[in-house]
């Protein structure tokens, strides 16, 4: 099968190549059918592919999301990308295969399973209500709506369908090679000059969204450095590290700054190699001030360095720069204008316009029972994380697990300024990631249980034979 996709591949590249407007959407719709053909008989190759589209995958821009003024936190409206399209496939077919071998209620028990339905129950229901009282237009609500379901699906997918810790550990691998590859192209970025933002963004590009995922994948490759003890993997995530740092410098994101410096915390609070921690700490700080590049440093002081312009907004006396003002003032709108007027189910996804700010959007958006239960999901996923650096005994899995918990940590402080929780090439990792933990710890407690079950037995029948 996988030849014959191959093959069917490469013809109808050529054949685009030759006549790119008559084969253009024949080409998509048998790129749609293959990748269902390979999800619905290959889960493991399907999953491979969306954690290599998340980041090395276009997009296409579709129109505004709402009103908002000022540089990075103008409307963007809803983007396609390739992933996008990809996860929407997966999980279709994922569902049907269920259906079809009639295992849709053998969906496993997990600790997210609740918070899940009742976040994703509380979008249904403000954005439904939205609509009719015309807050929601367009089909840009419903489109998010289905957006977070397909979040969740790939974390049921993964869950259901990994059965033992080497597809575990080479999902992570694929995960850091995609990071290794995103890497690679940042730093080509950052001799280009500018910000440096995810591959295939377009003109303007997102800093500050390649920011945050590269926090996170920073706290995976740093956990597993730690916690494996294989010496080989140890350097090769040692040089990742180094990779990785480059291209997140001249992110010049100040919210994926915060975030990285709350991720180190929470890391050195976890982790058992404090001592480690603390040299590298101190040399950081040594070295950081001197090698630190000039513009880098010019955008954090530009916060408050920012010649006074309309729109700034004084904080104890000072003068912010436009694009924090812009994103304080969506706070100051979610707080005294759209909560007090919709404080139970909100205006809908997407009713209040766009905001650069994941925590005022939810609770403008589902009030106080989306931002409730929204908390409520990041409380059990923190827990899941947490469980797996305590309990997982194969080391890649148990690095993997603390660097999630530090990772969702910092991204907790990212989405202060961001829809870091919205964004797919932030969001989809970090389910993968939830997935693989999840399905590690459940693996190992079935393993658990059987060798208990085993022993048992096996102790029942010696006692019973030197009776």
């Amino acid at each position: 099968m996988l030849i014959t996709i191959l093959l069917v591949s490469l013809l109808l590249v050529a054949a685009y190549m030759v006549a790119p407007d008559a084969v253009y959407l024949p080409m998509l719709a048998c790129g749609g059918v293959m990748v269902m053909l390979i999800a619905f008989t290959n889960v493991e190759l399907t999953i491979y592919l969306i954690i290599m589209s998340t980041l090395l995958s276009p997009e296409i821009g579709i129109g505004g999301g709402g009103a908002s003024t000022g540089g990075t936190t103008a409307s963007r409206g809803v983007t396609i990308r390739v992933d996008d399209i990809l996860l929407s496939l997966v999980c279709l077919t994922w569902l049907f295969r269920m259906a079809a071998r009639k295992q849709l209620n053998l969906v496993r028990s997990t600790p997210i399973n609740q918070p899940i339905l009742w976040y994703w129950g509380a979008t249904v229901l403000a954005t439904t209500a939205g609509f009719y009282a015309g807050y929601v237009k367009g089909i840009y609500g419903p489109f998010f709506v289905v957006k977070y379901l397909e979040y969740f699906i790939l974390f049921y997918v993964i869950v259901n369908d990994i059965h033992d810790q080497a597809t575990l550990r080479r999902y992570i691998a694929v995960m850091m090679f995609t990071c290794f590859v995103a890497s690679l192209i940042g730093i080509e970025q950052v001799f280009e000059g500018g910000r440096v933002s995810a591959p295939f963004e377009g003109e303007e590009g997102e800093p500050n969204t390649f920011g945050g995922y590269l926090v996170l994948m920073f706290a995976v490759a740093l956990g597993m450095l730690f916690e494996e003890k294989n010496k080989q993997a140890q350097r090769r995530w040692l040089i990742l590290l180094g990779i990785i740092i480059i291209p997140f410098i001249f992110t010049e994101s100040r919210s994926s700054y915060l975030a990285f410096a709350v991720m180190g915390m929470v890391f050195f609070a976890f982790s058992k190699h404090k001592r480690t921690l603390l040299i590298f700490g101190f040399i950081g700080l040594l070295v950081v001030p001197v090698l630190l590049p000039q513009n880098v440093v010019d955008r954090v002081m530009f916060t408050f360095s920012q010649k006074e312009q309309q729109g700034q907004v004084a904080v104890g006396g000072v003068h912010v720069d436009t694009s924090t003002s812009a994103r304080l003032g969506q706070w100051k709108k979610a707080l005294t204008v759209y909560f007090p007027n919709h404080p139970i189910i909100g205006r809908g996804v997407t009713g209040a316009g766009f905001m650069d700010a994941q925590y005022a959007r939810v609770l403008s958006e589902t009030g106080l029972i989306g931002l409730l239960t929204f908390l409520w999901l990041l409380a059990r996923m923190f827990s899941v994380f947490r469980q797996g650096y305590y309990e997982l005994e194969d080391g890649r899995l148990r690095g993997a697990a603390l660097g999630g918990l530090c990772g969702l940590c910092g991204l907790m402080v990212h989405a202060i300024g961001g829809n870091s929780f919205i964004i797919v090439r932030i969001m989809e990792p970090l389910m993968i990631l939830l997935g693989l933990v999840m399905a590690a710890l459940l693996i190992q407690r079935q393993q658990q249980q059987e060798n208990a079950v085993s022993n048992g037995v096996s102790g029942g029948v010696l006692e019973v034979v030197k009776s």
